[in-house]
């Protein structure tokens, strides 16, 4: 099995994006779930931003679009690209998607402009998120999915490095900010130090990395999976290696585990 050789340790030392407590590692059935619910919502926004700007909305109207949520409904993803009144967001453009494709989309007009309360909350937390200081890697803004509330309110908003060029996916560059309740940050991660793109050939089987910021790996490297759609090999230290196929994740048989 041919590896992309990729040998760059991702864990050299950086200052801190943000003072706030650092958000520690997830179990690996969060990981998993965490990381299809990430592409699933990148896939959403992704396919619904196809379909408005098809629907050629006038220019004002899309300049005044400041970000977009995602809400699960059912089968369906909900997409709200929205703008500001103010503080008050409100509906610009809605798509729903099923399986990866737009099913219905519409403009809300003046009576049906008001965002859900969640996805107001889910608003509010990505203007906070954006406005902490992490250095980027192109010079682009970052791709924003904002998770929906946790039980306990926080509201997980995970900047990513965009895509620049196609087929070369960054594995470099990507950040999450929890948004409390009360709008504040509770706690920010760096799931990589440093800048890392690849570009994975139709040859190549599989993509390795070293990851020693934790003990496995993490719901970026199951989204880099499924974003890629390849095997991504996680070098995790003390010779640990694990593959994370998709939303599968499990140590490479016939290597030695740390005990």
């Amino acid at each position: 099995m041919r590896l992309l050789a990729a040998a760059i340790l991702l864990a050299f030392s950086a200052a801190p994006a943000a003072a706030q407590q650092s958000i520690g590692t997830a179990d690996l059935a969060t990981v998993s779930e965490r990381g299809a619910q990430l592409y699933a919502f990148d896939q959403a926004a992704w396919h619904s931003t196809d379909a408005m700007l098809a629907k050629g909305l006038p220019q004002e109207t899309m300049q005044a679009i400041r970000g977009w949520v995602v809400e699960p409904d059912g089968d369906l993803l909900s997409v709200t690209y929205y703008g500001f009144e103010g503080t008050t967001p409100y509906a610009i453009y809605i798509a729903d998607i099923r399986d990866g494709k737009v099913v219905s989309d519409r403009v809300p007009g003046p009576d049906g402009r008001a965002l859900s309360a969640r996805g107001a909350r889910m608003a509010a937390a990505a203007s906070v998120a954006r406005e902490q200081p992490f250095p980027q890697c192109v010079d682009r803004p970052f791709n924003t999915v904002i998770l929906p509330p946790e039980p306990d309110g926080v509201v997980p908003v995970y900047l990513l490095t965009p895509m620049l060029n196609a087929g070369e996916y960054p594995f470099g560059g990507h950040h999450e900010v929890d948004v409390g309740p009360d709008g504040k940050v509770v706690g920010t991660r760096d799931f990589t130090k440093t800048c890392f793109p690849m570009k994975p050939t139709r040859e190549v089987e599989m993509v390795f990395v070293t990851h020693l910021l934790d003990p496995h790996p993490t719901e970026l490297h199951v989204y880099l999976s499924l974003w890629s759609h390849k095997p991504v090999a996680v070098g995790t230290g003390e010779e640990r290696i694990w593959v994370v196929s998709g939303t599968r994740i499990a140590p490479m048989e016939g290597k030695p585990q740390a005990k």
